[in-house]
């Protein structure tokens, strides 16, 4: 249930008990209309992103911290893996799905951006928590260049408080993270691969 719905249905009872009551109607406004005010200041504050993720900034150097990618996910191939492998490279972690429109649109331009920088050091990692043969399939079929994983535990979902897809992580080699993008991006503009080309240049 929304908070519009639940403010509304709460404003209903307040004001049928007051009316109930005998108190005045300016009255009942005085009372209800903070109420409405604080739903709305809720409302409009939106999802909670956890502590250690950022939304819409490159982060400088001081003000990155450390980005949790622990956990078990499952390669194409069927075999457990983690993203410890990418320790010490500059990670491209891209959270998608096979059904997601905004996702499928955005897959070209990431295969561009990793064509033109994984031989210079860039990993790049889509990671879907769809079952196996569905994200093997598409895939394929896509001729992905880049890695691809599931996700069975949902793990990263859970552990960011991702509810919308694509969400996109950049972590530098520290293991910091530098930027996070939620939905569709156009990753092979002049300004993400230059931002790219900085994070592959630092020591």
């Amino acid at each position: 249930m929304s908070w519009w719905i639940l403010a509304f249905l709460l404003v209903g009872v307040l004001w049928y008990a007051f009316r109930k009551s005998g108190v005045a109607p300016k009255l009942i406004l005085l009372l209800v209309v903070p109420f409405l005010l604080v739903i709305l200041l809720i409302s409009l504050k939106g999802p909670n992103l956890r502590p250690n993720v950022s939304q819409g900034s490159w982060l400088k150097s001081e003000e990155r911290s450390a980005i949790d990618l622990s956990g078990q996910f499952t390669g194409l191939d069927g075999r457990r893996v983690s993203l410890s492998s990418y320790s010490g490279s500059v990670l491209f972690l891209n959270v998608w799905a096979t059904w997601c429109g905004p996702c499928r649109q955005e897959m070209p331009s990431m295969a561009d951006l990793y064509r033109d920088f994984s031989g210079k050091g860039l990993s790049m990692v889509a990671v879907s928590n769809e079952d196996l043969a569905t994200v093997r399939q598409y895939a394929a079929a896509q001729r992905l260049p880049f890695t691809v994983m599931t996700d069975p535990d949902n793990v990263l979902s859970e552990r960011f408080g991702i509810n919308g897809i694509p969400t996109t992580f950049i972590v530098d080699k520290k293991g910091q993270l530098v930027y996070q993008h939620v939905g569709s991006n156009d990753w092979n503009t002049s300004t993400v691969r230059s931002r790219i080309q900085d994070l592959l240049n630092d020591e």
